[in-house]
């Protein structure tokens, strides 16, 4: 079930109906409690926890397991120019481990205060967009056998695009949110038909225990 080279790579996501996973405003808060206590178990179960560096700045999450017991995985942030803040919490607490990915046009300067502070900062020798086949190689020579992703919208078209994803599980939350400027699930330059576009396969269906949103799990088609 696991790639022997990378590690098999879940995306988590809740998104309104018209499939957006944060407004205009950048509002994001769509999990009811059963949804949020869905996500931190697979959050416990994974080795690590994977973000794009807008969710960090916009949204400074701690990616801690708060709503179950378990472990605290590694927390894994995608920031090709080291855009995100040395005050981010995934930083400064220290419950988990934090490894950065980045690429060369990284400030020196906050590199190495990153390492200082005890992050584990892989810098890739080339500019952005990271190449994320080669960065979960990377990972799994860490030790990371399972990963899962939480956003954003960027990181996940890399991501798809990269066919690296293995499964996908999302809950629709019942919410309109519409705009040009709203974050769709996902985002990026986009496939540009049926024939080359990442093909799921449908696994289960559920009614959450709110009975207001529907939680989907799919398998990636190889």
């Amino acid at each position: 079930m696991i790639d022997i080279e990378k590690p098999y790579l879940i995306v988590y996501s809740t998104m309104t109906v018209d499939g957006k996973i944060a407004s205009k405003t950048r509002f994001s808060q769509l999990s009811c409690q059963h949804d949020l206590r869905r996500l931190h178990e697979l959050r416990a179960q994974c080795d690590g926890v994977m973000v794009g560096a807008n969710t960090v700045i916009i949204d400074d999450p701690s990616l801690r397991v708060k709503y179950v017991e378990g472990r605290n995985p590694v927390r894994i942030i995608v920031d090709g120019a080291l855009r995100t803040p040395l005050t981010a919490r995934v930083y400064t607490l220290k419950s988990a481990k934090t490894i950065v990915l980045t690429t060369r046009i990284a400030p020196r300067d906050k590199v190495e205060a990153l390492r200082n502070m005890g992050v584990d900062v892989i810098v890739f020798p080339y500019d952005p967009p990271i190449n994320m086949d080669e960065a979960l190689k990377e990972l799994y020579k860490r030790g990371l056998k399972k990963i899962l992703v939480e956003g954003g919208g960027e990181l996940l078209w890399h991501l798809f695009a990269a066919r690296v994803v293995d499964e996908v599980r999302v809950t629709i939350a019942p919410y309109i949110f519409g705009g040009r400027d709203a974050v769709s699930l996902v985002m990026g330059e986009g496939f540009q038909s049926t024939s080359d576009a990442v093909k799921l396969r449908l696994i289960d269906v559920k009614i959450c225990e709110c009975k207001h949103e529907v939680h989907v799990v799919y398998h990636v088609e190889k």
